[in-house]
């Protein structure tokens, strides 16, 4: 008798038109976080496993993972993860290049050869994307220039420095300009390589993947990649700290500045100045971060209606709530709850 536990996937409803067998090549470095490169390897492999559990193996990626030369690429608590081909030794054409973060020493004094040959493949392949910070590599190799993209939410500000003539978006999980995809933090490159399966064989596919992966079902590249807490600094003013969970607790109250600047015992004028030195943002932008947040908390959550989610999250009507979801997140509420409810509260 068998006691494995049969698959409970389901299988495809019907195949996707188009090419069946796509390549799919990963540039990784050595990497003090695994999660980077094993995240979208691990989607591509699903996906994989979606085909072959639906009869048909001639679908999916040959998927190949090079480094700049072979070798350990992570090594930490007993796992040691080596890659046995350089980038130098791949031949033919590529569908799809993928690049991983590589460590900042290694990033700005690495040798002109990875980058020219980033620079040559990229006009080569069909797409070419980053996961996190690899976004400074693809930067450096003048791939991005002129190009709307993200990267990681700490590295905002330097990045803009470095790299006056990318129009770098703070919010989204992932971007997508042509053929140049970026992501955000490390778990957002999963969210990219779902919507890459997608853009590839289609909604069921990515659907399954999702399903087998336990995952959101392609969080739109516009959702924002921070709460509040991450958007803004730790400030040092324990003043600023203390109004901050105010704020959180008081949501639905009045939360003008003057209001606050009362509390610190401060003028409006002086207040506005000292909290966007603590925390990175005026006292405005930080409530109505604050306000979407706890909206869509309710909207995932709850069964309120969306003129109750707005009176419980500080907003006087629900206008001013949808125009400010839609400023943030470019999304309605009524959008968002669709998107992100829970099944019990859809």
């Amino acid at each position: 008798m068998n006691d494995e536990p049969e698959c409970a996937l389901p299988k495809l409803s019907q195949l996707p038109p188009g090419q069946r067998r796509r390549r799919f090549v990963i540039v990784v470095s050595p990497s003090p976080d695994p999660l980077e490169f094993i995240g979208p390897l691990n989607v591509l492999l699903m996906a994989n496993f979606v085909f072959e559990n639906s009869g048909r193996s001639d679908f999916g990626y040959d998927i190949e993972l090079v480094a700049s030369q072979a070798g350990v690429v992570y090594k930490n608590a007993g796992l040691s993860l080596s890659v046995d081909k350089p980038f130098s030794r791949l031949r033919g054409k590529i569908d799809t290049l993928l690049v991983a973060p590589m460590n900042w020493h290694e990033l700005f004094n690495s040798s002109s050869r990875y980058l020219n040959w980033l620079r040559a493949t990229s006009a080569k392949v069909r797409r070419i994307g980053s996961i996190c910070s690899a976004a400074y590599i693809l930067a450096e190799a003048g791939i991005l220039d002129g190009r709307r993209a993200t990267t990681h939410w700490e590295l905002l500000a330097d990045f803009r420095t470095r790299y006056p003539s990318i129009q770098l978006e703070g919010s989204p999980l992932y971007v997508k300009d042509g053929n140049v995809y970026t992501s955000a933090g490390m778990t957002s490159g999963i969210d990219m390589t779902v919507a890459l399966v997608e853009e590839d064989f289609g909604r069921e596919v990515a659907l399954r993947v999702s399903q087998a992966l336990v995952l959101f079902l392609n969080r739109p590249g516009n959702q924002a990649q921070f709460s509040v807490p991450l958007a803004s600094r730790l400030p040092d003013n324990p003043d600023i700290s203390d109004l901050q969970s105010y704020i959180y607790e008081h949501i639905d109250e009045d939360l003008r500045v003057e209001a606050l600047a009362e509390r610190v015992r401060m003028s409006p004028r002086n207040f506005a100045r000292v909290f966007a030195r603590e925390t990175g943002m005026p006292p405005g932008r930080f409530v109505e971060h604050c306000r979407i947040e706890v909206a869509r908390r309710h909207l995932e959550e709850s069964s309120a209606t969306i003129a109750e989610v707005a009176a419980l999250s500080g907003y006087r009507t629900t206008d001013s709530m949808r125009l400010a979801f839609e400023r943030t997140l470019d999304a309605s509420p009524r959008a968002y709850r669709e998107r992100f409810a829970s099944s019990a509260n859809a």
